[in-house]
């Protein structure tokens, strides 16, 4: 018989309030109506949703998810997914682009890689 080890490590810092919101905004736009730690409200215009950071701060993101692809993660069958989109914070205009993976058999997410970028100031609106 072999021994086997398995060891579980803490990940090296708590994500930032902003990355949980990011992360949630992703999750819940592949699993609607699905409960989470952030309270998202569809804005009025139909171009997203927004929420709040734990200081208050409004942040508006917009996503859609392109047709999924069948793949594999290890021994597991996976739909393959890309979200992309908006976000705007403070005044300024950030790009979002997620690549997840989604277990065929449970729904489990097992990978998840959300990237989110700085691309400029939004113009101010009347």
């Amino acid at each position: 018989m072999t021994a086997q080890t398995a060891i579980w490590q803490s990940p090296p810092h708590e994500p930032s309030p902003l990355a949980v919101l990011v992360l949630e905004a992703v999750r819940t736009h592949l699993f609607p109506g699905e409960p989470g730690p952030v309270a998202f409200v569809a804005l009025p215009d139909g171009r997203g949703r927004q929420a709040a950071l734990p200081d208050g701060t409004a942040v508006r993101i917009s996503l859609e998810a392109a047709p999924a692809t069948r793949t594999r993660l290890g021994q597991r069958a996976c739909a393959g997914l890309r979200v992309t989109g908006a976000m705007v914070l403070d005044g300024m205009a950030h790009r979002i682009t997620a690549d997840v993976a989604i277990d065929l058999a449970t729904r489990a997410v097992l990978s998840s890689e959300v990237r989110w970028e700085e691309v400029g100031r939004v113009a101010a609106t009347r």
